[in-house]
C-alpha cells in the first residue's frame, strides 16, 4: 500500500487539529453550560429557603436599638434617623431594607462599589445621631456599619474574596440551619419590626430580641469556620475567621458594658455572654461594681 503523499498528510493534520478544535469548543459549552446551571440552581434554593423562613424570623439578622432614659431625646429622634436611612439605604442600594441584613454579611456589600454606597448612607445615619438626637458616642461605639466602614474596613476589603466566594454555600448551609434553630425559640414571641427603637418598659422585649440574635450570631460563626477553611487559602481563611469571630465578640461586648453600666448584668442573654468570652466570675469591673454596691 503505497504511503500518503504530504498533501494528503497535510489534510490529516488538518482535520486531526479541526477535530481536537471542536472537541475543545464542546468541552468549554459543557462546563460554561454546568456552571450556569449550578448557579441557577443555587439561586432557586436561595430562594426557597428563604421563602421557607418566615419573614418575621428574619429579623433575627438585623439591628434594633435600645434608648435609656438617660438618652439626651427621646427614642423617637432615633427611629426619625432609622427611617431617613431606609429610604436613603434603598435609594442608593436598589434594595428593599427588609431583604437586607447586616450579619452574616450582605452579598450585596461584598461588591466594593456597594459597600462605598453603604458606608456613605450609614455616615449620614450616624450624623443624625449625633447632631439630632444628642448621642455624641454613635461613631464611636459598635454598630455593624461602624465596624466594617471604620473599625475593621482594612480587613473587611481584604478578606472580600474568601467572602465572596463562600457566601452562596454559607447561605445554602448556615443561613437556614441556623434560623431553623432560632425558630424553636421565636414561637410564642412576637417579633420587633426594622429599626425598632427599645425604652425603659420593654426592656424584657429587648432582651428576647437579643437572645435571638446572639444565638444566632453564634450558630453562624461556628457553621462557617469550616466552609472557610476548606474553600479559602490558609492565610485568607485565618483572616476572615479572626473578622466574623472579631464582630460577633465586639458586638456583644458592647451589649454586655451596656447591662453593666445600667446595672441590668442579671438580665444580659446567656447567648451573648457566651460570645464575649468573659466569665462573670472573672471579670475585674464587674467584681468592682459588686463591691461597691
Amino acid at each position: 500500500m503505497a504511503s500518503p503523499s504530504k498533501r494528503q498528510r497535510r489534510i490529516l493534520v488538518m482535520r486531526g487539529s479541526i477535530g481536537l478544535g471542536v472537541l475543545l469548543f464542546v468541552i468549554v459549552l459543557f462546563m460554561l453550560a454546568n456552571k450556569l446551571a449550578v448557579s441557577l440552581a443555587n439561586s432557586q434554593q436561595r430562594e426557597l429557603l428563604s421563602d421557607r423562613v418566615d419573614s418575621n424570623l428574619r429579623r433575627v439578622k438585623r439591628e434594633f436599638m435600645f434608648a435609656s432614659g438617660q438618652n439626651s431625646t427621646d427614642p423617637g429622634c432615633f427611629e426619625e434617623c432609622n427611617s431617613d436611612w431606609k429610604i436613603n439605604f434603598e435609594k442608593a442600594m436598589g434594595i428593599n431594607t427588609t431583604d437586607f441584613y447586616d450579619f452574616p454579611f450582605h452579598p450585596k456589600i461584598l461588591n466594593y462599589e456597594d459597600f462605598t454606597k453603604y458606608c456613605n448612607v450609614a455616615e449620614e445615619q450616624t450624623k443624625c445621631y449625633i447632631n439630632h438626637c444628642g448621642d455624641e458616642s454613635a461613631d464611636r461605639v459598635f454598630s455593624p456599619s461602624n465596624f466594617l466602614c471604620q473599625f475593621k474596613r482594612s480587613q473587611f476589603l481584604n478578606s472580600r474574596p474568601c467572602l465572596e466566594e463562600t457566601e452562596p454555600i454559607t447561605f445554602l448551609k448556615c443561613d437556614h440551619y441556623c434560623h431553623a434553630k432560632a425558630v424553636e425559640e421565636a414561637k410564642e414571641m412576637n417579633r420587633a419590626h426594622l429599626g425598632k427603637v427599645f425604652s425603659n418598659n420593654e426592656l424584657d422585649k429587648y432582651e428576647r430580641e437579643l437572645s435571638l440574635l446572639c444565638s444566632f450570631q453564634e450558630c453562624y460563626r461556628d457553621c462557617h469556620k469550616p466552609i472557610l477553611e476548606q474553600s479559602c487559602s490558609k492565610a485568607l481563611a485565618d483572616a476572615t475567621i479572626d473578622l466574623i469571630q472579631s464582630y460577633v465578640q465586639w458586638h456583644a461586648t458592647d451589649i454586655y458594658d451596656w447591662h453593666i453600666l445600667s446595672e441590668n448584668v442579671d438580665k444580659l442573654p446567656v447567648s451573648c455572654s457566651r460570645l464575649t468570652g468573659y466569665k462573670p466570675e472573672e471579670d475585674p469591673v464587674l467584681k468592682v461594681i459588686n463591691n461597691i454596691t
